[in-house]
């Protein structure tokens, strides 16, 4: 079999077809006549326009004449698969760009979850939370601290976030728990007991005075 003459009547009869493979849809699959492997680009003069089958053949029949290990590869994977993506190579219309940003806006639209589907979600995430009571090694941090520096926010960033904290409204603290907080502060207070002492020069604090010269108090003699 003569792979060479067979590839070369194919990949030529078929070059005139671009036209009828630009629309999405068309069955036509564009194939590089000069493959990847050997420096070919996907611009019009090394570009055919194939069928599944020939396109299939064609990677085949390239193969056969270089003996190439990505030949082979894309004949198998092709020969395996209904079709390549309709859209491999193309590019949308600016009218469809328009419909496909509108149609992903309505679907990324904010709907709160009912608190049903947070029960769920929530028994749904337990166990599965993968840095729960993990930290970062120093390395990672040290990583992490360099790729974060020399960042800094436009200044809309910073209103934004300004605004946004702004309405933020502290929760109030129940008398319960401030009695809570009170009592795990009893002792743990380092200054609790002691006093300002000064000496005119410095001051200091401290429990009991600190010698002759210090006087209670904060205030320096001027």
């Amino acid at each position: 079999m003569n792979s060479k003459a067979i590839y070369k009547d194919l990949v030529e009869s078929r070059r005139h077809l671009e036209e009828v493979w630009k629309p999405v849809g068309s069955g036509l699959e564009r194939h590089r006549i000069l493959p990847k492997h050997q420096g070919g680009t996907y611009e019009s003069a090394n570009c055919t326009y194939l069928t599944r089958r020939e396109h299939i053949i064609a990677h085949y029949l390239l193969w056969r004449i270089h003996g190439n290990e990505d030949d082979r590869s894309a004949y198998r994977m092709m020969r395996g698969t209904a079709s390549f993506p309709t859209m491999l190579g193309r590019k949308h219309s600016e009218e469809t760009k328009a419909k496909l940003s509108k149609s992903a806006k309505q679907r990324g639209s904010y709907k709160p979850h009912t608190e049903e589907t947070k029960i769920k979600i929530s028994k749904a995430n337990k166990g599965k939370q993968k840095w729960l009571g993990k930290t970062h090694t120093a390395e990672t941090r040290d990583k992490q601290s360099k790729a974060a520096s020399g960042r800094k926010h436009t200044e809309e960033t910073k209103q934004k976030l300004a605004e946004a904290a702004k309405k933020l409204t502290p929760r109030p603290v129940s008398d319960q728990a401030k009695l809570k907080i009170s009592k795990a502060n009893k002792g743990n207070n380092a200054t609790s007991g002691m006093k300002w002492w000064n000496d005119g020069k410095s001051t200091k604090m401290a429990k009991i005075c600190p010698g002759p010269d210090w006087k209670e108090g904060r205030k320096l003699k001027r």
